[in-house]
């Protein structure tokens, strides 16, 4: 009886650990994506990987309107920890946050830098989205969001659901997210057939609001 016993009780273990498990996706090396903001402008987000490091590189490059977002930081699996971001405007920087274990300084390059400690993670916009979407629309606790002039402590993250996005003559599934940064709020969507990169992103800054919204690139060297 009690060889039956540990025999039924090693086979209820085993197929416990071959159960499928859901996980984060692993990030890619490299994606370089096109956008296109809500007045038409051409966007391009750059994310690179190399051995534990990743750089954001988000930019808005024509004769007459130019900016960049540069967000840079470790990475280890799909958990993304920044150090950096850098906001510029016609190749000059605007804005910055620095990220320590103590918290953020932040501020307008033209003013004094501010300082805030914090009890989690601190991400920009950008990084956000790509933390969001491949960590299946979940974030840690008291996860905060910069954009270099101002700090927010964020709500839960809102499941808005699924929908369909065309992007390259196709239509794809998408998942839709939301999250609320002091009175306004940041939205994203991501592809699941394109290992949840972010596909469209809306913010507000400065009482405009923007949304980036994807057109086509390459991941990891493959054609979307």
């Amino acid at each position: 009886m009690k060889v039956k016993f540990w025999l039924g009780l090693l086979l209820v273990w085993v197929s416990l650990l071959l159960l499928p498990v859901a996980r984060a996706a692993d990030l890619p090396q490299r994606a370089q994506l096109q956008f296109v903001d809500s007045y038409g402008l051409p966007v391009s987000m750059d994310f690179v990987q190399q051995g534990d490091q990743y750089r954001i590189n988000t930019q808005i490059n024509l004769i007459f309107y130019q900016m960049q977002f540069v967000s840079a930081g470790t990475v280890n699996g799909s958990i993304l920890n920044p150090l950096s971001y850098i906001d510029s405007r016609y190749g000059k920087p605007y804005a910055q946050a620095r990220f320590t274990e103590q918290g953020i300084d932040y501020g307008k390059v033209s003013e004094a830098s501010k300082h805030m400690a914090v009890n989690g993670p601190v991400y920009d916009m950008f990084a956000l989205g790509w933390q969001l979407g491949f960590n299946h629309g979940k974030l840690p606790a008291n996860t905060y969001l910069t954009n270099g002039k101002k700090v927010y402590l964020l709500d839960e993250v809102r499941n808005r659901g699924n929908a369909q996005l065309l992007v390259n003559g196709r239509q794809i599934d998408i998942s839709q997210y939301s999250i609320s940064r002091g009175d306004n709020v940041v939205e994203y969507a991501f592809a699941p057939q394109f290992e949840n990169i972010p596909v469209q992103i809306s913010y507000m800054d400065n009482g405009k609001v923007y949304t980036l919204q994807l057109k086509g690139g390459q991941i990891d060297g493959k054609a979307i």
